[in-house]
């Protein structure tokens, strides 16, 4: 008979938090029977998403929003209030869950939950995603039983003991479509070269008006390319239906099978993103977002380009004539990719949970 674990679970707004939390929990679902309690961040992805994502989860929407910068802005004392206020709500909703651990992916949602469980003495644990760690996963870590990062050079960033910290890699989601599916479900040609393009889950204008010069070169010069591209923006999609060989949606909730089977991803450098570009094995040409906290996108995508997964264009460099140079350039030299054996890191972080509890 299955052990039954109760989990609250927190860490939304992006897909950049929310996606390892739901990876985390299919993971411990294939070895306890799940009770899980999500704070989600009221109108955002994960508020929208986690009862489709967990079955019979308790949704707790919390009203709240993350610092301003520079940090001295005066705005952050009244956020930094409103969190306090939260805690206490937070701190009443877990005594009465009352879970055996919880787990927190990072983002603003996290220090009210976080700082409540530690009051109560609820074991913690806590996943870094980015290269650069975020200022609440930071300030956070001296409550955590364990500190999983995604990147082994984030551990210098974090103010304790080193054998508190786990290079973990970043949890994704399991693809179970093949090629030939997916690809046949948006009419294209398998044996086609098929590229993502895709901003993340608030989507990107610099990437949205830099596709559609690249489609127009190809339309022009070739060579054959099949695209599906996430805009994030409905308003896009007229300008797109002008190229047969694109497919264009502003969101797409299975987007990770896509990458799974995707020849290359011209993207931005969220942390969801290239942890599937790592893990499904495709390659990466990465344009990171300049405006990111701590300039952690480019730093995620350096990791990439270290491992020989993807390569970087900066923003200022990042002309149509480039990408264009480069995807042509990077499909000429790989062959199409097979499905590899999936190695999830939700696994790493489950097996040292069960350790520890």
């Amino acid at each position: 008979m299955r052990k039954n674990l109760k989990v609250a679970f927190c860490g939304g707004g992006t897909g950049g938090h929310y996606y390892p939390a739901i990876a985390v929990y299919q993971e411990l679902s294939k070895r306890f029977d799940i009770e899980a309690l999500y704070f989600t961040i009221a109108g955002r992805l994960d508020d929208k998403n986690v009862e489709q994502d967990i079955p019979r989860v308790k949704r707790i929407p919390l009203k709240v929003k993350g610092l301003r910068r520079p940090l001295a802005h005066p705005e952050n004392f009244f956020r930094v209030l409103s969190h306090l206020r939260t805690s206490s709500k937070v701190k009443k909703i877990l005594k009465d869950f009352n879970p055996d651990l919880v787990f927190s992916t990072g983002g603003y949602i996290s220090y009210p939950v976080v700082k409540a469980a530690h009051t109560l003495g609820i074991p913690i644990y806590i996943h870094e995603q980015n290269s650069i760690p975020g200022i609440a996963n930071k300030k956070l870590s001296v409550f955590a039983r364990k500190v999983f990062v995604s990147f082994s050079e984030s551990a210098d960033y974090f103010p304790v003991p080193k054998d508190k910290i786990i290079v973990s890699g970043n949890p994704v989601r399991k693809p179970v479509k093949n090629r030939e599916e997916l690809l046949n479900q948006l009419g294209f040609d398998p044996k086609t070269p098929f590229v993502v393009i895709t901003g993340g889950s608030l989507g990107s204008d610099l990437l949205n008006k830099l596709a559609l010069s690249l489609y127009s070169k190809i339309l022009e010069h070739g060579p054959n390319i099949n695209f599906l591209h996430i805009t994030g923006n409905e308003n896009i999609s007229a300008k797109l239906n002008e190229f047969p060989f694109v497919i264009e949606k502003a969101y797409e909730p299975e987007l990770h099978e896509y990458i799974n089977i995707a020849d290359a991803v011209i993207a931005r450098g969220g942390a969801t993103t290239i942890a599937e570009i790592l893990n499904y094995k495709s390659f990466g040409i990465i344009i990171p977002w300049e405006g990111a906290a701590e300039n952690h996108q480019y730093y995620n995508a350096v990791s990439l380009e270290k491992q020989g997964q993807g390569c970087v264009i900066l923003e200022s460099a990042a002309t149509p004539e480039k990408i264009y140079s480069t995807l042509v350039t990077t499909l000429k030299r790989m062959s199409f990719k097979n499905n590899e054996v999936f190695r999830n890191p939700a696994r790493v972080i489950v097996e040292h949970v069960v350790r520890e509890e």
